[in-house]
């Protein structure tokens, strides 16, 4: 059921975008990367990973993604990081907390993605222009992963908080 409503919320979203990319990692995100001192690696896909450092020792993994997508003029990235993965699908309770959150945020949501093992990924997106001021993608970079370790400590406890993490 879900697996149906996330591709539906996909469908209904991509009717108005336009995805533009060639698989290659976007030079722009690694000169900006550089620029402000943040260690990444880049994935199979060309998607940058940061891990950061988080309170108690714990990190968390921030994916910014090398593919962007357009509406009109507007480039779009997309900057996420997983809170940890459910066995199978979430319980109600879980699902309104994800929900309570994404509506106390200013900017991103919660979303969830079923993979082909039967698992469900909960991982904090943000869509942010295709291009940010330097500051403004480290600030999105730590939002992102803030909100997600938060949300790890509450769905899976702060023993979990090293979650299996997605390839990409």
């Amino acid at each position: 059921m879900i697996g149906k409503i996330l591709s539906l919320s996909a469908a209904l979203f991509l009717a108005g975008v336009s995805l533009s990319a060639d698989g290659v990692a976007d030079a722009r995100v690694a000169k900006q990367l550089d620029r402000l001192s943040i260690a990444y690696t880049t994935t199979s896909e060309s998607n940058y990973s940061i891990d950061k450092d988080m309170d108690g020792g714990r990190t968390q993994t921030v994916y910014i993604m090398s593919k962007t997508e357009s509406y009109g003029d507007l480039e779009i990235r997309e900057i996420w990081s997983n809170a940890g993965n459910f066995p199978a699908d979430p319980t109600a309770d879980q699902m309104k907390q994800l929900l309570d959150d994404t509506s106390s945020e200013k900017i991103g949501a919660w979303n969830i993605e079923a993979s082909d093992n039967g698992s469900v990924l909960a991982y904090f997106s943000i869509k942010v222009p295709g291009y940010l001021r330097d500051k403004d993608l480290a600030d999105m970079i730590d939002f992102a992963a803030t909100v997600a370790d938060a949300m790890k400590a509450k769905l899976f406890g702060a023993e979990t908080s090293e979650a299996s993490q997605p390839s990409d």
